[in-house]
């Protein structure tokens, strides 16, 4: 029996922050790359310059010294607000020093930021609000801080973008620069989960014993082994835990099945590829949740690609890796179940 998934609900458009987000990410295609610019600059210099040339009408008609030193200072002041956070900005430094490993697109995630010196830090790609890192920043330790992104959709993001600005020491002029910050391992953006496929009801009718085994969420008792990401914290024994001093869980057996065949062709558009990806994942989770071995197949940068997914971390990584236009067409995710009792 195989089952294709139906028409998707209208798509909303990109809001007005994340058209701006890729305005700024196109900046690191062209000649501004990596360097500093003004934000906003039109009624700080407009205001500074209106500010020198009243303080000079007056000095000149005054013919006061103290005046004409005076004004001769707050030249200083001004010029030094306009020009140093330029220059701070030129020579700041950002490194990340903590990252997950996995994700998923519209939660947030949170990752350590270290900076060489106080500057407000906006993430563009992913996305997500702005925030202070650096020294002095008495909320966070040393010179880390904490950096939220909200991944809009799926993706391995070896690096994040950032938008590093400073108007220190004054305020009177934002400078800023958008850079490219590596992080210390792959981010996996897997999908938002939507709704599943309509899978029908599963029985199982065949007696007997069968000695084909393989391992499970439920069934008889296997052994243990120790603990790894994704599993869940039910199937943890304790025994063998005090026993070893390292978390171990239970591992399970039941009898093998044939495995279940999911297909998923993405296409073009981006939004419409998050939401067949997000109906996938679902459809994945609930046969995972059923205890049914799960064959994912999908396209990757390198081609086609067709293994068995373990654990809902692994079909995340799956679906997370998966490209956009993989097919003609709208796109179309099909499951091809074998035998009567799936």
């Amino acid at each position: 029996m195989t089952l294709t998934a139906g028409p998707l609900p209208p798509v909303s458009p990109p809001t007005a922050r994340e058209r701006r987000a890729a305005r700024r990410v196109g900046m690191l295609g062209n000649r501004r790359k990596g360097r500093v610019h003004p934000l906003r600059a039109v009624l700080p210099v407009a205001g500074a310059l209106l500010i020198m040339v009243a303080w000079g009408t007056v000095a000149r008609n005054s013919g006061s010294g103290w005046v004409q030193a005076l004004g001769a200072a707050l030249a200083g002041v001004l010029l030094t607000g306009m020009v140093w956070p330029a220059l701070a900005l030129r020579r700041a430094r950002v490194h990340c020093t903590g990252c997950p490993t996995d994700g998923s697109a519209g939660l947030p995630v949170e990752i350590m930021v270290g900076a060489s010196a106080r500057v407000r830090v906006e993430p563009l790609e992913p996305s997500g609000p702005e925030t202070f890192v650096g020294p002095g920043n008495r909320s966070q330790r040393g010179e880390a801080g904490i950096v939220t992104l909200v991944p809009g959709g799926r993706g391995i993001h070896p690096s994040i973008v950032v938008e590093l600005a400073t108007a220190a020491p004054f305020g009177l002029l934002w400078w800023a620069r958008t850079v490219r910050v590596p992080l210390p391992t792959d981010l996996h953006i897997g999908p938002r989960p939507g709704t599943a496929l309509a899978l029908p009801p599963r029985h199982d009718e065949r007696a007997g014993e069968s000695s084909r085994r393989i391992p499970t969420v439920v069934g008889e008792p296997r052994g243990v082994r120790p603990y790894r990401p994704g599993d869940s914290r039910r199937w943890v024994h304790w025994p063998a835990t005090a026993h070893s001093g390292e978390l171990m869980v239970r591992e399970m057996e039941g009898p093998t099945a044939e495995p279940i065949l999911v297909n998923v062709i993405l296409p073009s558009s981006p939004v419409v590829a998050e939401q067949l990806a997000g109906r996938a994942y679902a459809t994945v989770q609930e046969l995972l949740d059923r205890g049914s071995p799960v064959l994912l197949g999908t396209v990757e940068v390198n081609g086609p690609c067709l293994a068995r997914v373990a654990d809902r971390r692994a079909a995340s990584r799956r679906l997370a890796r998966a490209v956009n236009g993989s097919g003609p067409g709208p796109g179309e995710i099909t499951v091809e179940t074998t035998g009567p009792d799936r």
